[in-house]
């Protein structure tokens, strides 16, 4: 691959016509034929907007509808822009207009597999959208480099590679072309074959020995790009294609960065655009205009897409992405720093410190890039800043300096990330069934305004990163644990609850049986809580019910009710009569402590054993009844 300027220069809903696919592939390659009568409203198992529960962060604080109509408008102006019917019969490419990435504005792998994300991503508003990715594989499949994998950069106009030598690809689009055919089989089904020869592919042709993402496929074993450290893409591949150790991509990936950052921004998380050493134990900074017509060394238009990636990853992945959060974390926050908290004031090149790099290879000026902020808005998400993210969403609706191709894609994808609809295609080819009903779902506590749940999820090879409580149809909370607590309740009320599992997919399981709790108060005016005041460890407890009388009136008259595991059983009580059926145990006023005044409270302690080598269990279906 010769020397490529990232950018040189600035130019200053509509859906397109169906268009069938001919299905003409290279020889030997599987592809992806569609008949010319096909019906573009295919079966969408994902469609926009997909309102996936994140796994860790915080969201835009606008409404969902305002973030999914922002996408929907932003998309609408990229494909009228950007889509091109246009090569061969049937085929798509999304092309570069406005930064010369290629001759007459052609397309390059890295906008192709931009393209093959975002519009499987987009199935279901387009109703076009599996023939426009059948169009933009199709093309992929006819211009193939010796290994496999795309020629990285065409001719708009006679569609021919159109770098010197021989043709070769670039691993940052090839990856997202892998992970748009692992999207595409989610949403539409028929691409298993497609996708793991272009993953078996891949593997051969761009990881090295030790496991590190090479730059590019016929490039040097020792030379890695961080901005094609995309691990949201590496981890559903490990997941999808059992057949290679994608695992190993992680893992010596995550420590290629670490050592890096941990030497050369340890405070910024910062990586260069070029790294050298990805081979040894001390990577190192790429010289400056190394692959490219830019300080290589340093941040610029490759590296400022590294906070989207990492970002990304620890929003679908959570604790599993604990590098990438911590990465991510550091580079958001000292971008906020250097730009005062306006993304319109983020550097497109910066230094490992942070501070701003204000010339681009050639000495020129080049400090205003709307990529540079908007790619932030992923990490800003998932280090929990909102008024970071807000910031970020907010200039997302504008393009301040005109940016064209570059610029308007990776917005269009970063929209869709923190608009929440960034849904992940982890877990089998065949897309699984998703994740099991969660099991066992009880109350555990109530008071006048709020009703405790807790639930277990089920034993399933597709588990959950969060969970929806529902009352009715309607969801009324979300969890990333097995607990939850619904508040702001009316006393004295009933409410009936269910809960599903969502894995990181977005798929949602089945609902869970239901139950029912009630708050205090009302008549009463009353509530109990229930907790542990001591465990030995050793099989010996001690529990607490707290019994609080808000009602204005004197209580005369009380129990408390509760199940315990089968493990559990409860052995003496204070200031209570105690009785049990089985497992559920009750706990009634003594006629000393009948009489709870108004404003009163009552704690009432009562002792238990449960099965040593076991743990301690707390009680759930806790109710409280006064008279």
């Amino acid at each position: 691959m010769t020397q490529r300027c990232r950018r040189t220069e600035r130019a200053g809903g509509v859906a397109l016509a169906l268009i069938a696919v001919t299905g003409t592939v290279s020889a030997g390659l599987p592809g992806v034929a569609a008949a010319a009568n096909q019906s573009p409203f295919e079966t969408v198992n994902h469609p926009f907007p997909a309102h996936v529960t994140y796994a860790t962060g915080v969201l835009p604080s606008v409404s969902q509808a305002a973030r999914d109509t922002a996408v929907q408008r932003q998309y609408d102006s990229w494909k009228a822009t950007y889509l091109v019917a246009g090569c061969g019969t049937g085929q798509y490419y999304v092309s570069t207009k406005g930064d010369d990435d290629a001759p007459n504005n052609g397309p390059v792998s890295e906008s192709q597999g931009y393209g093959m994300n975002i519009v499987p991503l987009m199935a279901g508003y387009d109703v076009n959208a599996k023939a426009e990715f059948d169009g933009l594989w199709n093309l992929v499949s006819t211009h193939r480099d010796g290994q496999g994998m795309m020629q990285w950069q065409l001719d708009g106009k006679t569609c021919k590679y159109a770098d010197s030598g021989t043709p070769d690809g670039a691993t940052d689009g090839d990856l997202d072309i892998g992970y748009g055919l692992l999207l595409a089989d989610k949403q539409w089904g028929g691409y298993t074959a497609a996708a793991t020869d272009w993953l078996a592919r891949f593997y051969a042709a761009d990881v090295a020995s030790d496991g590190h993402l090479k730059s590019e496929d016929d490039g040097d074993n020792n030379v890695t790009r961080p901005s094609d450290h995309m691990y949201d893409h590496l981890r559903a591949f490990a997941a999808y294609d059992k057949a290679h150790d994608w695992n190993k991509v992680i893992t010596r990936t995550e420590a290629v960065d670490t050592a890096f950052s941990a030497k050369y921004s340890p405070t910024t998380g910062l990586l260069s655009d070029f790294v050298l050493g990805a081979d040894t134990s001390s990577p190192s900074p790429a010289p400056a205009r190394y692959r490219e017509n830019q300080p290589d060394n340093i941040v610029g238009y490759n590296s400022i897409r590294v906070p989207w990636h990492l970002g990304t990853d620890a929003l679908l992945n959570g604790s599993a992405a604990a590098v990438e959060l911590s990465l991510g974390a550091k580079e958001s926050a000292c971008l906020k720093a250097q730009s005062g908290g306006v993304p319109t004031k983020v550097y497109p090149h910066t230094n490992l410190d942070c501070t701003p790099h204000p010339t681009d290879g050639a000495g020129h000026a080049d400090t205003e890039a709307e990529e540079a902020g908007d790619s932030i808005g992923p990490a800003a998400m998932a280090s929990g800043d909102q008024a970071w993210t807000d910031a970020i969403w907010n200039e997302l609706a504008t393009n301040p300096f005109g940016d064209p191709y570059y610029g308007e894609t990776i917005k269009m994808l970063v929209y869709i990330v923190m608009a929440g609809d960034y849904w992940s295609p982890m877990g089998p080819p065949s897309g699984g069934s998703g994740p099991a009903a969660p099991a066992a779902l009880s109350v555990t506590g109530a008071t006048n305004s709020s009703i405790g749940l807790s639930w277990t999820e089920q034993n399933n090879t597709d588990p959950a990163v969060s969970y929806k409580i529902y009352e009715g149809s309607a969801v009324v909370a979300t969890s990333t644990g097995t607990t939850a607590t619904i508040s702001g309740l009316a006393a004295g009320t009933s409410h009936t609850y269910t809960v599903t599992a969502v894995d990181a997919a977005g798929t949602e399981s089945p609902h869970s049986g239901p139950v029912t709790g009630a708050t205090g108060g009302g008549a009463g005016g009353t509530s109990v809580t229930v907790s542990k005041a001591a465990d030995t460890g050793t099989g010996n407890y001690t529990d607490q019910a707290v019994i609080t009388n808000s009602s204005g009136v004197d209580v005369h008259g009380w129990n408390v009710q509760f199940d315990l595991s089968g493990r559990m059983t409860v052995t003496s009580a204070t200031n209570a009569v105690l009785t049990s059926s089985g497992n559920h145990w009750t706990l009634t006023n003594t006629a000393a402590d009948a009489t709870i005044v108004a404003g009163g409270t009552l704690v009432v302690t009562f002792k238990g054993t449960y099965t040593k080598g076991k743990q301690y269990v707390a009680p759930t279906n806790v109710t409280l009844h006064t008279s």
